[in-house]
């Protein structure tokens, strides 16, 4: 995955648990978030060579969660997400539009098309409903990387101008 899709998938996964009132930790920078996303690849690998050391185990979850990593495309981590949220309780979830309340008015102008980044990410919250539907699932799947493609990186911390 792009490094840079995967940050952009982390600051949204955050700004949606953040409002929706689920205890966080601070949103990390660009270089905060590489390097812990760097330190959470390395404790998988000594994970393995260590042949499940419960200790780094705790570890890798504790980043996992932190780092918001498989929120968007984890079908298990998505069905635990919405088992603590009543989408129809929080306005955010109610459709593309709305969750775009997320994004800056920047961001939300850098949209190749108003709603795209609300459909891209609420339609990810279908998978867990398809596990068990392989056809469907993988649908769900290329529908969701075409939108991908087309959403792009909007995020401001991308775009910051130095001057």
């Amino acid at each position: 995955m792009d490094p840079y899709r995967e940050y952009q998938d982390y600051v949204v996964a955050h700004r949606l648990r953040s409002e929706l009132g689920e205890r966080i930790p601070p949103l990390f920078s660009l270089s905060e978030y590489a390097a812990l996303r760097l330190e959470r690849s390395e404790l998988v690998r000594k994970l393995v060579a260590r042949q499940g050391d419960p200790t780094l185990l705790n570890q890798i979850e504790e980043l996992t969660d932190d780092l918001n990593y498989g929120f968007w495309s984890n079908p298990g981590t998505l069905k635990a997400f919405l088992g603590r949220v009543t989408p129809s309780t929080h306005p955010v979830l109610s459709g593309p539009e709305a969750f775009e309340r997320l994004l800056s008015p920047t961001e939300r102008s850098r949209l190749p098309e108003p709603g795209l980044a609300g459909r891209y990410y609420l339609g990810w919250f279908r998978l867990p409903n398809l596990v068990m539907e392989p056809l469907a699932f993988e649908a769900a799947l290329r529908e969701q990387e075409s939108l991908g493609e087309r959403l792009g990186l909007f995020l401001d911390a991308f775009n910051r101008v130095v001057g």
